[in-house]
């Protein structure tokens, strides 16, 4: 006999909690504005590199980086995550 167990509720899968990284990352070079790539990482305290991946959405933010973003740019994390206020 086939026995299926019913979905416990908890932690949700990845893919429905999944944040869209090209967004965010749009949200980011949007935060940019004029200054250069590696002025920006420096204020962040990442590398120039990191920074473009970051807007690329080829890369998650760190917990760190998210807050650091969001005190310099005085935008909120969750319009830095989802675009809403």
């Amino acid at each position: 006999m086939n026995n299926v167990k019913n979905k416990l509720p908890g932690r949700p899968r990845r893919s429905e909690s999944e944040l869209d990284l090209r967004a965010i990352g749009k949200r980011i070079r949007k935060l940019r504005g004029a200054t250069t790539q590696m002025d920006f990482a420096h204020v962040l305290h990442i590398s120039q590199a990191q920074l473009s991946k970051y807007e690329l959405g080829q890369s998650a933010l760190p917990l760190g980086v998210l807050v650091r973003l969001a005190q310099k740019s005085a935008r909120t994390i969750e319009w830095i995550l989802t675009g809403k206020d």
